[in-house]
């Protein structure tokens, strides 16, 4: 009986260190997995976290150059302004003089002459020292949109490029060090930034004129002005609200910045006197001040009149498709004061020559990206969803990362646990390929919070993804089946 239970005891005894070893060799494996899925979600998240900062740089940039380009169209509105109030000053000083010979009020309108005329040789002088530093900011702020067209062109060029395969690499190597992007994973992974870069981002190349480019880059292009128009400051965007009423007399000031075409700022204001006679008598307009300046590349005698849309004005998407006349309507408000604008917008009266209204080496609006229309409709889907990938509002980015089974460290793989190959002891390792993997997708998304007063659109309303708004976020989200497809994984 003794010697019974020592056999029975050595076969125990065997099959309690054949559970050791397999309880081993699966933790190995397990933790091996765990260590892998982490590798992964890391590196698909950074991955479309660098996508998100991409795409919010190009988005930081297009705001800047809209605000570079608002910034010249109050240099040369101020300008303009101040033109006509030169203008003005001249005519009426010399109204003034004429005045001066009315026996006892002369003194007072000689006085009032003497005001006028010290008040536009100062404005000259004003005048004269502007203009130079006006000239170096227009080439400055060109200068600069250039530079931020060039720089958000050539990261979004080198993020979806190779960029992306580095990064996911770079983050597997750094949270498991011995595990790789498989060679199908890093052509899907390079497939997908491929087609975020050419599929999801549409590319816009502004025409030199009016009638050039293809119809798509003619519509991109007014996209691009209709947003650099709304933005304009009240004093670009209308100088027509600064009426004068003196009982029957009223003292009209309009005026206005405008975009002509996509590569030349135009400003234009006249002062009129407008005189109310009883009916049946028409009522008649005096012109007393006009000026104008053009911000331009180079000068060719551009004409200020009829301005946007050849007269007809400019209609804004944002505001309902309202129509804007030119220069805030300054033909309506000042018809006849407004046509002598085109022979004499740079104080002709007090010498001033045409061409010094204008300010050269400006390039107007470069070329710029933004998503496809109709390519982020959906708003933000919240985490966990199975919603279906084509429906959510951002391109997706799938790691797939794989590493040798002997990397486990399990018996086998060490040297004296396993037992030598054809032992009763010897433990084989068998995995697919002799490899273990893990796969995980990130997400690009576009969502503009809209609770905080901070973030939140004065309108109310939604916002789909564009690259105006940089508000492009990154997170963790399903793998399409399309690309578990590809990667040879089939979920049970």
């Amino acid at each position: 009986m003794a010697g019974q239970a020592m056999v029975l005891g050595l076969v125990m005894l065997l099959v309690l260190c054949v559970g050791v070893i397999v309880l081993f060799d699966t933790g190995q494996t397990v933790n091996k997995k765990v260590e892998l899925v982490n590798a992964a979600d890391a590196a698909a998240y950074s991955v479309a976290v660098q996508q998100a900062r991409a795409l919010n740089f190009a988005a930081y940039s297009n705001r800047a150059r809209v605000a570079n380009e608002v910034a010249i169209a109050q240099i040369i509105g101020l300008y303009s302004w101040t033109n006509q109030f030169h203008t003005t000053t001249i005519v009426l000083e010399k109204v003034m003089s004429v005045l001066a010979k009315i026996p006892y009020v002369g003194p007072i309108f000689q006085a009032l002459s003497s005001v006028f005329k010290a008040i536009g040789q100062t404005l000259k002088g004003i005048r004269r020292a502007y203009h130079g530093l006006a000239q170096a900011a227009v080439t400055a702020l060109d200068t600069l949109n250039g530079a931020l067209a060039t720089a958000s062109r050539t990261i979004l060029d080198y993020v979806a490029g190779a960029d992306g395969v580095l990064v996911a690499r770079d983050v597997i190597r750094r949270n498991s060090p011995d595990a790789t992007l498989s060679a199908v994973g890093a052509g899907v992974l390079g497939s997908q930034l491929f087609s975020a870069s050419n599929n999801f981002l549409q590319s816009y190349r502004i025409p030199r004129s009016r009638g050039g480019g293809s119809a798509r880059d003619r519509q991109g292009a007014d996209r691009f002005r209709n947003v650099v128009m709304q933005s304009r400051d009240p004093f670009s965007w209308s100088r027509s609200d600064h009426d004068l009423n003196l009982f029957l007399i009223k003292f009209n000031q309009s005026g206005g910045t405008d975009m002509v075409d996509y590569d030349r700022w135009v400003a234009a204001d006249a002062m009129g006197l407008e005189v109310s006679l009883p009916w049946p008598l028409d009522d008649f307009d005096i012109p007393l001040g006009w000026g104008g300046a053009q911000a331009v590349e180079r000068y060719q005698q551009q004409r200020f009149m009829p301005g946007i849309g050849n007269g007809s004005g400019w209609v804004s998407p944002f505001n309902n498709n309202r129509r804007y006349r030119p220069y805030g309507n300054i033909r309506g408000e000042n018809r006849i004061a407004s046509s002598f604008i085109d022979g004499d917008p740079n104080v002709g009266l007090d010498g001033g020559k045409k061409k010094g209204a204008y300010f050269t080496g400006y390039n107007g609006l470069r070329d710029y990206d933004d998503v496809k229309p109709g390519q982020a409709l959906r708003p933000y889907t919240e985490p966990g969803s199975r919603a279906d990938p084509a429906k959510n509002t951002g391109p997706i980015f799938t790691v797939h990362v794989e590493t040798d089974v002997a990397k486990a460290r399990t018996s086998a793989a060490i040297d004296g646990i396993g037992g030598p190959a054809g032992s009763p002891m010897a433990m084989e390792d068998k995995a697919a390929g002799g490899k273990i993997s893990a796969y995980a997708s990130g997400q690009v998304y576009f969502n503009r919070p809209p609770n905080y007063a901070l973030f939140r659109r004065g309108d109310n309303r939604l916002e789909v993804g564009n690259l105006f708004s940089p508000y492009w976020q990154a997170r963790l989200t399903d793998t399409p089946d399309s690309v578990e497809v590809l990667l040879g994984i089939t979920r049970l």
